[in-house]
Formats: C-alpha cells, structure tokens, sequence
C-alpha cells in the first residue's frame, strides 16, 4: 500500500471520528452508555447462557404468560436486533445533526431508550431460564 493511501485513509477517520457530532456531550452520553449496554448484553450471554436441548422461554408476557419457547440460540435475536438498531438510530443521528439538532439528540437518546428496554427483556429470560 501506498503511503499516499494510508494517508487518506488516517484523514477519513480523523474527520469521521473526532466530528463536533462525536465531542457533543448529548450524543455522546447518549451513545457511549448504550454501546456499554448492548456489549453487556453479549456478555451476559456469554457467561449465562448454556447450550441445552431443551426448549427455553423466549417471551414472557404478564397478561398471557409464556408465549415464546424455542431454542436456546434464540436468545441471542434480542440483542442482535438491538445492535442493528443502535447503529441505524446513530446512523441517523449522525445524519441529522447539522440539520436539525434536536432530531440527531432524539435519535441518540432513543438508542439507549431501546438498548436499556432490550437489557431488561434480556434479563428476564435469563432469569427464567438459567
């Protein structure tokens, strides 16, 4: 590789991550804890979840109880979906923040709304199950 385009490579990420968007106390302590949370969730699976052939609780629900059983790799859905979540909202954040500012805090803010609801929902199939 040339020096010419390591150069410019080091350059597009400079620009895309010491960005006025990155350095914004609101997107920031919006982003950062759930990032936190959603590597928290992966480790708790990591050190909670045992292979097993029995089917386990998915959903739980307090009206109707138990409407969810599959297999265990099923637990793994939950913080996927809030991963893939997490980076479309800071996606769109980041898009929105020199258009409208508001938008781009609400966007982030609701990333860590969802990782936190999908922690809590984690939690509780781990607790039922394991």
């Amino acid at each position: 590789m040339s020096d010419n385009f390591i150069s410019r490579l080091k350059g597009r990420f400079h620009r895309l991550f010491w960005h006025g968007y990155w350095t914004d106390p609101a997107v920031f302590f919006s982003l950062v804890p759930a990032i936190a949370a959603n590597l928290g969730m992966w480790a708790l699976i990591w050190f909670s979840v045992t292979p097993t052939d029995q089917p386990i609780i998915l959903h739980y629900n307090v009206y109707f109880g138990v409407d969810a059983i599959g297999d265990w790799r099923g637990v793994f859905v939950l913080p996927g979906i809030a991963a893939a979540l997490l980076v479309v909202n800071a996606v769109i954040s980041r898009f929105f923040y020199y258009k409208e500012r508001l938008a781009s805090y609400l966007f982030a803010a609701m990333a860590l709304v969802a990782q936190l609801l999908a922690a809590v929902g984690l939690g509780s199939v781990i607790l039922i199950n394991f």
